[in-house]
C-alpha cells in the first residue's frame, strides 16, 4: 500500500501585503530625506518657507506654497519696481545671493552700501531650480530606500 502525507513547511506563510507596506515606508523615508534637502536650500534665509510631505497617489509629494521660494526656485523676469508707500526705494549697491543655480546649498550672502531711487529696473532672478535638482536626486535614490525596507520585511 502506498501512503501519501502532506509535507507542511514549518515557516510561516508569506504575507505579500507587508512588502507593499514596506515599499511605501521606503518611499516615505526618501520623501523625508528630500524634505531635508528642501530645508537645506533655505537654511540661511531670514524668511523660512514651510515645506510639507503629503501622500500623493501611490507616493508622496514634497512642496510649499511659499511665494518667495517660488520666485527663487522658478526665477523671475526682468521687471520695473516703483516706490509706492515711500518716496524712494532703498537697496544695497552690491549684492551677493545666498544661493546659486545648480546647487542645493545655501551660504552667506547679502548686500553692502545703500542706493536710493524712486524706481529701478530689476534684471530678474535666475531660476535656482531646487525642485528639479532635488527631484532628480531622489528619483535616482528611491529604489535603494524601498529595497532596504522590503529586505527588512522579508
Amino acid at each position: 500500500m502506498i501512503r501519501l502525507t502532506a509535507i507542511k513547511p514549518r515557516a510561516q506563510a508569506i504575507r505579500f501585503g507587508r512588502f507593499a507596506d514596506a515599499a511605501k515606508q521606503g518611499m516615505k523615508d526618501a520623501a523625508d530625506e528630500a524634505l531635508r534637502d528642501f530645508q537645506k536650500t533655505t537654511a540661511t534665509w531670514q524668511h523660512q518657507p514651510d515645506f510639507a510631505v503629503k501622500p500623493y497617489g501611490n507616493g508622496y509629494q514634497i512642496g510649499t506654497d511659499d511665494e518667495i521660494f517660488g520666485y527663487v526656485d522658478k526665477g523671475t523676469r526682468a521687471h520695473k519696481i516703483i516706490a509706492r508707500r515711500a518716496k524712494r526705494l532703498r537697496f544695497g549697491s552690491s549684492f551677493r545671493p545666498k544661493t546659486r543655480p545648480g546647487s542645493l546649498s545655501s551660504g552667506s550672502g547679502g548686500s553692502s552700501g545703500q542706493v536710493f531711487r524712486s524706481s529701478v529696473n530689476h534684471p530678474g532672478t535666475k531660476a535656482r531650480s531646487f525642485s528639479k535638482l532635488i527631484g532628480a536626486k531622489w528619483r535616482a535614490q528611491l529604489a535603494t530606500y524601498m529595497q532596504r525596507r522590503i529586505k527588512e520585511a522579508a
